[in-house]
């Protein structure tokens, strides 16, 4: 399977860039702010943003190590946490549109890692289940995840990492909640 990722540079994430210099009307570099000038005027959601890319940076080079892409981990993890379950079941909980899932679904099972088979209670609906050369292959991506995790999580002592967890679950669980108990992500 042909692995590309995106290339993002090992570079801050903040750019340091002032709008723009009324003199000449190119871009100029601030000063270095403090650590604690990291938050935004308006809040952390740029702070939020600023980690999901890196650690979507990070996941994705350990990953590409073992020529996977981070769609195909989060299919094999969720089969693996789901049982086996129709495509449709699957593309929702990981909102990948049907047309995408088919090709990323095609590719794991060229590689034999999930298995396609009609559901036999419903014969119109494929249920995608991992093999056993999926289950190996998801863990060894789980391991290095988990090794760019720790990575990116070491300036954390380990109740500090507890607390981070415990705000991260409370967080996604409001923000995945959809009208009437439903899930959004």
């Amino acid at each position: 399977m042909m692995v590309t990722t995106n290339s993002l540079p090992d570079l801050p994430i903040s750019a340091n860039l002032s709008p723009v210099s009324p003199s000449i009307g190119t871009p100029t570099r601030k000063k270095a702010s403090a650590p604690s000038a990291l938050a935004p005027a308006g809040g952390s959601a740029l702070m939020i943003i600023r980690l999901a890319r890196m650690t979507g940076y990070r996941m994705g080079r350990a990953l590409a190590e073992l020529e996977m892409r981070t769609h195909e981990f989060g299919v094999l993890d969720h089969l693996d946490r789901a049982g086996p379950i129709s495509q449709q079941q699957l593309g929702a909980a990981l909102r990948i549109d049907p047309s995408n899932l088919v090709g990323l679904l095609d590719a794991l099972q060229q590689d034999g890692l999930v298995v396609r088979a009609r559901d036999a209670a419903d014969r119109r609906r494929h249920l995608v289940g991992l093999t056993d050369a999926g289950h190996l292959r998801l863990e060894s991506a789980k391991r290095a995840t988990a090794e760019a995790e720790a990575d990116l999580l070491s300036p954390l002592d380990a109740r500090e990492r507890r607390q981070f967890l415990g705000a991260l679950e409370r967080l996604t669980t409001h923000a995945c909640s959809g009208p009437r108990g439903g899930r959004r992500c």
